[in-house]
């Protein structure tokens, strides 16, 4: 059992994941992680977690959480238009803002729970972990599939300081240009600082034929300063302060598929849409498309107060935001550790596009999304210290949080029609929904480690959280300028309700360790996503009777694994089975009726995900090291009654018909591939050439086929493929100076990150194609 007591500061500099400093023997270096709130070898954690460090981080060039899930097995990102989402064994949280995230995401042990915030490329990091399966007992709410641990480089007691800038270039259009750069050192005596820069700026991958900006332009900045005094023996306070802006002008998504008004005058006739008809994936998919802009639409920033400007309509996302944590350590002498995390963290986010692109200016209906987010959290931990049988956590926690979100919707009426020329510059009619939540947690956990003997260990832990939610939500419909109706015509439907629910998720883990190598462990857990309430309102006759209001999400999972290390340390292998079972699955589905865009938020009764996963890393001699992962997984719906008007077909099963809806009892989940796999093969060479040192990796992922919506359309999901990339590096002989080369997607492989269906048009956003990248780094 390796248990390390040590501060944040020398954790981070301990980690190294991939071995890639050049040791003097065929050992791979210890890795160190914090997945069970302690810092302990990951061989020696009854939990399935992979981790990345800062080296991993910056010579694969990994910018944001989208690049990192290629080297996490059975972890997917999706960088949705309208909100990116996070998966771990086919389990997230879909396409709307009124869900909890399924996948928690923890910033120097501050809970971050919006899903905007993962739109913020990766600044200075130490090092990422990804904990697989349900984290109830120690991480809380949203994280019934697993969490998602992040940990900015803390202060360095002595001087240190780097900058490391890359320009590249798309095989389509555009490229990218970043530079970060940070300084640390002590201040005086017991106190250090560490201050850190970065600035990427991203021309759009995705060509525009019309007047505007490609699609996918972005820029990404930000500033972070951290201070810590270890001003006593047993005391330590750290401070974090943070900036971070992200700015994207131009839309990745448009329509994939040629579509027919679905009925009324037009019926059967077909819906004008962009230039993406072309052969290569799936139909209508291609790195190029043609949508249409507004004239004098620059990469500015778009709102004044909180009142969009009119008529200039630029699509394209920005959020700004800012992150302050406290963190005080007190050491107890002979007893352990008490520790205060307090946090705050508020935004602004901002989106607009454009959907249904008929040739007008703007497109025949454009939506925006603009959000307000403030929360503050507080947790305080004692992490005993390991005594002869036993040791434990024990801990409370607090969470209050406002959000605030204007959405207002415009449809140009008469492009829907056709009544008119589709060049035409008509007016739009505007429909408004504008909905408040205020959330208020309150949680107690605790855990038991207790060791039977050297060899076995049972762990029991659990956690209560009560949670209140306070919800207001006004749908307005106008229209403008007397567009078919001949005068103002107005739509009124008020909603407000409060809710709360109170929820224990326990935790039990047996582990055996035959030997200082070997570790087997069989654990059942649970975890749960709150309830809540959804954000859009359907568009037809339901909406009299609308119920905005879902329940909760719950997983019980099991899980057994293998952890070993073999041949001196060079070789490690790890294996885990599990099964996990979801009640009340809450998806976000859009409403199968002709013209209605919402999204409505519904439990699916049941659903499951199984599997295995897999991976390993050898460190052949001192120069090279290969190692890989796959994961096999099965994850469907059991039961999902009332899911939709409209029945598919996925993977040879039909969904069943139940009086005029339809049962995916069955179906795949989405973003949820049955095999995924990665490998890598690592050569390095110290004094290749006058002193320089120099190291070479190459890296491939394959996936197999998966889908990305739940209509299950097929020019939406995504066929099997697979990516290659590579990277080198030459580092000076006093390791000052490194120049890196670094190539991904290297056969320009089209996948999918994200698609949906909306009333009568499918929209897709394509991964970006073959990038190569020029690396110039310097460490003083």
């Amino acid at each position: 059992m390796k248990i390390h007591y040590t501060t944040k500061s020398a954790l981070l500099l301990s980690i190294s994941v991939f071995g890639l400093n050049s040791p003097g023997h065929a050992q791979q270096d210890e890795i160190i992680v914090t997945a069970t709130k302690r810092a302990e070898s990951i061989q020696d954690v009854p939990v399935s977690v992979a981790a990345i460090d800062a080296n991993t981080i910056r010579e694969n060039a990994i910018i944001d959480i989208a690049d990192a899930s290629l080297y996490i097995p059975n972890f997917e990102f999706s960088d949705a238009s309208i909100l990116p989402n996070l998966y771990i064994r086919g389990i997230g949280s879909g396409t709307t803002h009124s869900i909890e995230q399924s996948v928690g995401r923890f910033i120097d042990e501050v809970y971050i729970g919006r899903a905007a915030i993962n739109l913020h490329s990766l600044m200075d990091i130490g090092s990422i972990e990804v904990l697989r399966g349900p984290q109830g007992t120690l991480f809380g709410k949203n994280t019934l599939a697993g969490a998602v641990i992040i940990n900015t480089a803390d202060p360095t007691p002595t001087f240190d300081a780097g900058v490391n800038a890359f320009i590249s270039d798309y095989s389509t259009v555009g490229g990218q240009i970043g530079v970060d750069g940070f300084i640390s050192g002590p201040l005086s005596d017991g106190l250090s600082a560490r201050l850190s820069l970065q600035y990427k700026d991203r021309d759009g991958y995705i060509e525009n034929f019309n007047p505007g900006p490609d699609g996918g332009t972005r820029m990404d900045y930000g500033a972070r300063l951290k201070l810590l005094w270890e001003g006593s023996e047993n005391t330590t306070v750290g401070l974090k302060l943070e900036y971070l802006n992200y700015e994207e002008e131009g839309q990745t998504p448009a329509e994939a598929t040629a579509s027919v008004f679905p009925g009324g005058p037009m019926a059967g006739r077909p819906i004008p849409v962009s230039i993406w008809q072309r052969p290569g994936f799936a139909p209508g998919f291609s790195y190029e498309r043609n949508w249409q802009s507004h004239i004098n639409c620059e990469f500015v920033h778009r709102v004044e107060g909180r009142t969009l400007p009119r008529p200039t309509f630029c699509p394209g996302r920005d959020q700004e935001t800012y992150n302050v944590t406290l963190d005080i350590e007190r050491r107890i002498d002979g007893k352990g550790v008490l520790k205060f995390i307090t946090g705050y963290q508020s935004y602004n986010y901002l989106h607009q596009f454009v959907a249904v692109d008929m040739g007008v200016a703007g497109g025949a209906a454009r939506f925006t999304r603009d959000e307000e987010y403030s929360g503050f959290t507080q947790e305080v931990r004692f992490t005993s210290d390991e005594f002869d049988k036993y040791d434990f956590i024990v801990g409370g926690y607090f969470e209050t949080s406002s959000l605030e979100r204007l959405q207002p919707s415009d449809f140009n009426v008469r492009a829907f029609l056709n009544f008119f020329p589709p060049q035409a510059p008509l007016p739009f009619d505007s429909d408004r929904e504008d909905w408040t939540q205020d959330t208020e947690t309150w949680a107690a956990f605790g855990q038991l480690r207790y060791h039977f003997n050297d060899q076995i260990t049972a762990i029991l832990g659990g956690r209560y959280s009560y949670e209140t939610k306070d919800y207001a939500f006004e749908h307005r419909t106008v229209e403008l300028q007397g567009d078919i109706f001949n005068g103002p015509f107005t739509d009124e439907w008020d909603f407000s309700d409060d809710r709360s629910e109170g929820r224990f998720t326990p935790s039990f883990t047996l582990q055996y360790e035959p030997s200082d190598d070997l570790l087997v462990f069989g654990s059942i857990s649970q975890g749960h996503k709150t309830g809540g309430y959804g954000d859009r309102l359907p568009l037809d006759e339901r909406r009299a009777e609308a119920d905005l209001e879902f329940d909760p999400e719950i997983n019980t999972a099991y899980e057994v694994g293998f952890k070993g290390s073999f041949l001196d340390g060079a070789l490690t292998a790890n294996l885990a089975a599990f099964y996990m079972d979801i009640q009340d699955l809450q998806v976000a589905t859009g409403v199968p009726t002709a013209g209605d865009l919402a999204f409505e938020v519904k439990n699916a009764a049941e659903a499951t995900s199984q599997g295995i996963e897999f991976d390993a890393r050898w460190r052949l001699t001192d120069n090279v090291t290969i190692g890989g992962d796959m994961a096999i997984t099965d994850a469907a719906y059991d039961d999902f009654p009332g899911a939709s008007r409209t029945c598919p077909t996925a993977g040879g099963t039909i969904a069943d018909v139940e009086g005029a809806l339809c049962n995916f009892a069955g179906l795949p989940l989405i973003f949820a591939p049955d095999f995924k796999a990665s490998g890598f093969i690592q050569f390095q060479q110290p004094d290749i050439i006058g002193g320089w040192d120099f190291r070479v990796r190459g890296n491939v992922n394959h996936s197999s086929q998966y889908y990305t919506e739940l209509e299950y359309r097929e020019a939406l999901d995504q066929d099997a493929y697979t990516l290659f990339g590579a990277n080198a590096q030459f580092i000076s002989p006093d390791d000052t100076f490194t120049i890196g080369l670094v190539g991904r997607n290297l056969t320009e492989e089209h996948v999918v990150a994200w698609g949906f269906h909306a009333g009568f048009t499918s929209f897709v956003t394509p991964n970006t194609p073959r990038e190569l990248m020029v690396q110039l780094g310097y460490r003083y």
